[in-house]
């Protein structure tokens, strides 16, 4: 729905990709929510997106007085659900009665070792990055080195030959 260039009138992507809005919280609901839910109430759609771990992100003109004919904008946000991530999505799950609404069981735990496996790769990969980048960078000290000893030496040798030649012709 969110992704669907067709409901960006009702609802569309935030531009970094992390949170959705919902421009117009009325049409929304009367066009929009019946086609995926049983349901064309706002409030019982906000409430299953809590209970999926979304959260709304207040804007900075609530809680001020407003034109009444403004429409609210709704942002709601959860860390799974981003723009062009879809494997991400699988790891939302309903809260359940345990601690802080938090299933667990074998898929979050695969889930959690998988995430954990590639946050390792992606470290590995940073540090042998980083150690390549020091090492280009070691040798570039030792070329500036090298050429500033032969730049010195060069400098030398026009001296000697402006000596020489002041001394011949001088």
């Amino acid at each position: 729905m969110v992704s669907n260039p067709e409901t960006d009138e009702s609802i569309y992507w935030a531009p970094d990709g992390e949170s959705f809005f919902v421009s117009d919280p009325e049409s929304f609901s009367r066009e929009l929510l019946p086609r995926s839910f049983k349901h064309k109430n706002f409030a019982s759609f906000v409430r299953q997106l809590n209970m999926y771990g979304f959260h709304k992100i207040p804007q900075l003109h609530q809680g001020v007085l407003k034109n009444e004919t403004e429409t609210e904008l709704c942002q709601f946000m959860n860390p799974y659900f981003q723009r062009g991530k879809p494997d991400l999505a699988s790891t939302i799950q309903r809260k359940n009665g345990n601690a802080e609404g938090i299933a667990i069981g074998p898929v979050v735990l695969q889930s959690i070792t998988s995430e954990l496996g590639a946050i390792k790769r992606h470290q590995t990969t940073i540090t042998s990055d980083l150690k390549e980048l020091q090492e280009s960078n070691q040798r570039l000290w030792h070329e500036s080195f090298k050429s500033r000893d032969r730049q010195q030496q060069l400098q030398d040798t026009i001296n000697k030959i402006l000596k020489f030649l002041a001394g011949v012709f001088g």
